[in-house]
C-alpha cells in the first residue's frame, strides 16, 4: 500500500505537535507494516543552520508563510508541478492530510481527486482558531466555513484525536469521524527518585545535598502556551521546597527570563540559586522522567502530547482542561486547572504537591489508550479498508 502524507511542516525541523504524530504515524507504517509512506511538506524554514540534509521519506513543496505558521505551496512555480508529477508516476493508493485549516489539506484533496484515489483526513483540531489577531481569526473562521468545509466533505473517511474533536467536527459534516487517540512512542526510562538529592545538570539551580521537588515544562516558548501564567503561579508558592526547569524551542526566552528576574525567582536569598532556570532543547523524554510535576499551562492545545508523556514517565501532572486533555485520563495523576487564571493553577499546584504519592496511576490506563502498536494497527485497519463505496 502506497501513501503520502501531507503535512504544513516536516517533522525533521518541527519536531512537536501534528508533525510529531505524523512522524510516528510515517515511521510504524513504514517498519512494521508492509506499507510506504511519503511525506509532502512545505519547505518555508528547512534551510537553517541545523538542516542542510534531503530526506528520502520527504518531499519539500515550495512555500512561504502567509502568516506565521501557515505555510502555502507556490502554486505558480515548475517546481510544484514537476513534484505533483512526482506524486502521480507514485500510484498512491490513500491520501492522508492533517487538520483542516492548513492549505496542504486542500492540496491534497484536490489531488486526490484528480488521481482518483481514497483520502483520509486526520483533524487534530478542536475550535477555531482564538490566539491571533482579529483579521486572522475572521479570515480562519472564513476559511473554515468554505475550502476547510470541502476538505471535511469531500474525504472518504475522518479521523479524530479525541470525542472532544469528533463533537467540533459535527459542525462541519453528517459523516462519522473514527475516534484514534495519538500513537505516543514513549520510551519509558528509570524515574529519578522524588526529591533527588543529586545534582540533575550542571547548571547552579540544582543544588547538590538538598531535597527539592522538581516542577518541569517542556514545550515551545510561543504566546499561547501561558508560561508566564505558570512563573506567576509559582511566585505565590515561594514557601514551598521547589526548583522549576523550563525546557524549551521558541522565541520568547528572554521575556520570560526578564519575569523570573522581576518575580525575584531568579536567585534565592540564601545561596543564590535560581529557583527557575532554563534550557534550550527538544529532546523531552531525557527530562520528564526526572520531573515529580509536570505543567502544561497552554491558553490552546489540540491533545497534549507531552501531558501523555509526562504521565508514562509518571510525573504528577497539572494542566488545563483545554482540547481533549480530561480525555487523557481521569486518576488522581492528572489534575485539570483553568486556562489563564493564576490563583487556580497555584491551587493546583498546592494539590499536585500533596499528591507526589499518586504518581504512576495513570500510566496502564494511558499506556492502552495511546500505546503505538494499537493505534498504528487502527490506522492501517482505516488506511488499507476500501472506502470508494464511500464517497
Amino acid at each position: 500500500m502506497k501513501i503520502i502524507q501531507y503535512l504544513p511542516y516536516s517533522y525533521h525541523i518541527h519536531t512537536w505537535g501534528l508533525e510529531k504524530i505524523a512522524q510516528t504515524i510515517s515511521d510504524w507504517l513504514n517498519q512494521e507494516i508492509d506499507t510506504e509512506v511519503i511525506n509532502i511538506a512545505s519547505d518555508v524554514r528547512r534551510w537553517t543552520w541545523w538542516d542542510f540534509n534531503d530526506y528520502e521519506d520527504t518531499l519539500f513543496t515550495p512555500s512561504f508563510d502567509l502568516v506565521y505558521n501557515f505555510p502555502v505551496p507556490k502554486f505558480w512555480t515548475r517546481s510544484f508541478w514537476r513534484q505533483y508529477g512526482v506524486i502521480k508516476n507514485h500510484q498512491p493508493d490513500v491520501i492522508m492530510t492533517h487538520t483542516r485549516f492548513f492549505v496542504q489539506s486542500l492540496v491534497g484533496g484536490l489531488i486526490a481527486k484528480w488521481l482518483w484515489c481514497k483520502r483520509v483526513h486526520v483533524e487534530h483540531g478542536s475550535g477555531f482558531v482564538t490566539w491571533y489577531p482579529r483579521y486572522i481569526k475572521r479570515s480562519a473562521w472564513l476559511f473554515d466555513w468554505t475550502i476547510g468545509l470541502w476538505i471535511l466533505r469531500q474525504c472518504n473517511k475522518i479521523i479524530t484525536i479525541s470525542e472532544m474533536h469528533k463533537q467540533f467536527i459535527s459542525k462541519f459534516t453528517s459523516k462519522t469521524p473514527t475516534v484514534i487517540y495519538n500513537p505516543i512512542d514513549y520510551q519509558a526510562q528509570e524515574r529519578i527518585p522524588q526529591s533527588a538529592t543529586t545534582a540533575l545538570c550542571s547548571n547552579e539551580c540544582f543544588i547538590k545535598g538538598e531535597q527539592k521537588i522538581h516542577i518541569g515544562f517542556v514545550g515551545r516558548l510561543v504566546s499561547l502556551k501561558w508560561v508566564d501564567i505558570l512563573i506567576q503561579a509559582l511566585k505565590r508558592i515561594e514557601d514551598k521546597d521547589w526548583i522549576c526547569t523550563i525546557v524549551w524551542t521558541g522565541d520568547q526566552d528572554t521575556i520570560l527570563q526578564d519575569l523570573v528576574d522581576k518575580k525575584w525567582l531568579s536567585h534565592s536569598a540564601e545561596d543564590g540559586a535560581g529557583r527557575i532556570t532554563f534550557v534550550w532543547g527538544d529532546d523531552r523524554t531525557n527530562w520528564l522522567h526526572k520531573f515529580d510535576i509536570f505543567v502544561n499551562p497552554s491558553y490552546q492545545e489540540w491533545l497534549p502530547t507531552t501531558v501523555v508523556e509526562a504521565l508514562l514517565a509518571k510525573c504528577i501532572v497539572v494542566a488545563t482542561d483545554i482540547g481533549g486533555t480530561r480525555e487523557i485520563s481521569n486518576q488522581g495523576d492528572l489534575i485539570l486547572c483553568r486556562s489563564g487564571d493564576i490563583e487556580d493553577l497555584r491551587e493546583k499546584l498546592e494539590m499536585a504537591f500533596n499528591s507526589l504519592k499518586k504518581n504512576g496511576l495513570s500510566y496502564e490506563r494511558v499506556q492502552e489508550k495511546f500505546g503505538v502498536k494499537k493505534t498504528i494497527q487502527q490506522y492501517h485497519n482505516i488506511l488499507s479498508h476500501n472506502l470508494r463505496d464511500e464517497r
